[in-house]
């Protein structure tokens, strides 16, 4: 019996050796094993994380008042704009800047209505307008977040000053800001320095690689060499199937495990990212993530008849696995129904396991949960996979 054990493995080291040298010979496999994680990267790193952290965003200003008031407004507008988050440019009606609006050249508009300064005069609620084109929504709410959070900041400074000399008039000592702010908060993170989407992503983007690598590759390399009639030299040698297929898995394992090596060096490089917890435990659920996929990628060669057939049939069910697996996006955003999907997906307790562990520092008991779950679906599918394999072989 520890003859067999030892046999298959041997055996499944030699099929392992041959894909890595044939991937080794082949340079633009071995090209594109490199390309795609730096290009996951520049996409995903850049372009997700530029969307929440956008400045110089174009905001029109329309002062329809000329009073003193609007022009005090206007220049603390312009002063609680050091950041650079807002480019304003004036304009002298309404109608001016929803053109430019319309022609995409302004996100949106601050309005001083006529009366604005007779109202702060009288001691009477000042309104603004805050004119935004809400037919991008990412834009639109980021220019609403950004202007309430302005308004909120220029409320803030009116009022202190407005407290100030109320303190004055009466000869008496008032803390502006604790009578206009009596409540004060201290923020507290989990995850210490500043974060950005990449952090969220990174953990995720590693799973959903190795997976990609795993599932395209076992159709890919079984169905290639049924193709060209190598398969046929394997099965007649003295090679258990469950030899092939361990070997070809521990192949694509080399290759997914350096994409990932390599995706976590260049987002530690470029982004920042940072691992809180245990590398080894991170690797650990990686391989149980292989684990998990493996077999609906043998399910997959096992119920076609050619590479394409495969491919076609992997990507099938590969693709929804990404999008609603919270690689890019929180589970908890999706409509309800596409969470319980979701529950369905291994590629969801992966990339859960994985952000719990590099970004909380979480350890094995933390995700014991999603490491059950993982080896369930791995044991589960291998279970159908093998005997659909074998019989695959005979037909």
């Amino acid at each position: 019996m520890n003859m067999d054990i030892i046999k298959i493995f041997k055996d499944s080291y030699h099929i392992m050796s041959k894909d890595l040298l044939a991937l080794k010979r082949n340079r633009m496999s071995l090209a594109a094993l490199l390309i795609m994680p730096i290009a996951f990267l520049v996409m995903f790193g850049f372009i997700f994380p530029g969307a929440n952290t956008q400045t110089h965003m174009p905001v029109g200003i329309v002062d329809l008042d000329h009073g003193t008031g609007s022009s005090a407004f206007t220049a603390q507008l312009e002063a609680m704009n050091k950041n650079g988050t807002m480019n304003f440019e004036n304009f002298s009606s309404t109608q001016a800047a929803q053109t430019q609006i319309n022609k995409g050249k302004l996100y949106g508009a601050f309005i001083i209505p006529p009366g604005f300064s007779t109202n702060l005069t009288n001691g009477q609620s000042a309104d603004v307008i805050i004119y935004v084109d809400n037919s991008n929504p990412q834009i639109a709410s980021q220019i609403e977040a950004v202007a309430s959070g302005t308004i909120t900041g220029l409320n803030g400074m009116q009022a202190m000053s407005n407290v100030a000399k109320m303190g004055a008039a009466t000869n008496t000592t008032l803390n502006a800001q604790a009578v206009v702010f009596p409540y004060t908060s201290s923020i507290q993170t989990t995850i210490p320095g500043q974060t950005n989407y990449f952090d969220f992503l990174a953990p995720g983007l590693m799973i959903m690689i190795v997976m990609m690598t795993v599932m395209t590759g076992i159709p890919e390399a079984i169905s290639k060499e049924k193709e060209m009639g190598t398969f046929d030299g394997m099965l007649s040698a003295p090679i258990s199937q469950v030899s092939i297929i361990l070997g070809k898995t521990a192949a694509l394992c080399v290759r997914g495990f350096a994409q990932c090596i390599l995706i976590l060096v260049l987002a530690m490089i470029f982004f920042g990212v940072t691992i809180q917890g245990s590398v080894i435990l991170a690797f650990f659920l990686l391989l149980l993530g292989i684990f998990s996929f493996v077999g609906i990628g043998i399910v997959a060669v096992s119920m076609s008849g050619d590479q394409a057939s495969s491919t076609m049939l992997v990507n099938l069910l590969m693709f929804p696995m990404m999008f609603l697996g919270g690689i890019f996006y929180p589970i908890q955003t999706m409509p309800w129904f596409m969470q319980d999907i979701s529950k369905l997906i291994p590629l969801t307790y992966a990339a859960d396991a994985m952000r719990k562990v590099m970004l909380l520092n979480a350890n094995l008991g933390d995700v014991m949960v999603q490491v059950l779950i993982l080896i369930a679906f791995g044991v589960v599918t291998m279970a159908i996979a093998i005997p659909l394999f074998r019989k695959s072989m005979t037909r």
